[in-house]
């Protein structure tokens, strides 16, 4: 609560930002609130996860959940609580539309939802799926399969078995998001198997970055990182770049 209430006296709107790459991404992802068309039917898919009653079995091998103390969950649950909102999901579907990444690595499937957010922006893009759970992750292909999702490859196991091997597949990670196993030592890990990979055009984005004093420590850490040119806190995640176009290194709380 006290990060909370620190983020909003502190975080920054298009009147604070001086910077001409920052203010552009801030009004044209964060404070532009213009649908896409493809919003219309992820909405769609949303609202009929949230009705959703069928019952999974999760077997999580991350940093567990503050939310269920069962491992029985509902699809509707997860829906509500366990994935992506609509805004800030949509603030990823904006993201992929501007910066045009072809390879994007997901850790996190969950039940397919967000991913879909990231594929269907770009068709000619990549989404490399991981999700720990057998059973939820046949969900989420169930899903994808439904909508005629061409783009992902989805893979069930461990992220630190699967993620190095398909790093070892593309020549470059063009956008990593982390929603998963949200520990210390496994967020650095991901971070730093996912730096010999990248280059100057790269985002890598970090979800539940306040989730818990190890988040914390761990997204301090990778934004302090000397590779990292500009960091953006959005609180319930945060971006970094490489961009060999930002000459001093650069931090900004910007208000989600």
């Amino acid at each position: 609560m006290l990060s909370y209430i620190n983020y909003q006296l502190t975080s920054y709107t298009e009147h604070d930002l001086h910077s001409p790459f920052v203010y552009n991404f801030y009004m044209e992802l964060i404070k532009n609130k213009n649908p896409f068309d493809d919003f219309e039917q992820l909405n769609s898919i949303r609202k009929e996860l949230s009705l959703n009653e069928t019952v999974l079995s999760i077997n999580d091998f991350g940093a567990g959940s503050k939310t269920w103390s069962t491992n029985q969950r509902k699809i509707k649950q997860i829906t509500k609580k366990g994935i992506a909102q609509k805004k800030q999901a949509e603030f990823l579907y904006k993201l992929i539309n501007k910066f045009k990444p072809k390879s994007i690595i997901e850790l996190g499937t969950s039940i397919g939802l967000t991913t879909m957010y990231l594929s269907l922006p770009l068709k000619k893009s990549t989404v490399y799926t991981i999700e720990g759970c057998r059973e939820i992750l046949a969900f989420a292909k169930q899903l994808f399969e439904k909508n005629a999702i061409k783009n992902i490859k989805s893979y069930q196991g461990h992220f630190n078995e699967l993620f190095p091997n398909i790093l070892s597949d593309i020549d470059v990670l063009d956008l990593l998001y982390v929603d998963g196993n949200h520990s210390y030592e496994a967020t650095i890990n991901y971070f730093n198997l996912a730096l010999t990979k990248k280059n100057t055009q790269s985002i890598f984005i970090f979800d539940d970055i306040n989730w818990s004093t190890e988040m914390q420590k761990a997204w301090k850490e990778i934004y302090s990182n000397s590779e990292v040119t500009l960091s953006l806190d959005c609180f319930y995640f945060g971006i970094v770049f490489f961009r060999k176009e930002q000459l001093e290194k650069e931090h900004f709380s910007l208000k989600f």
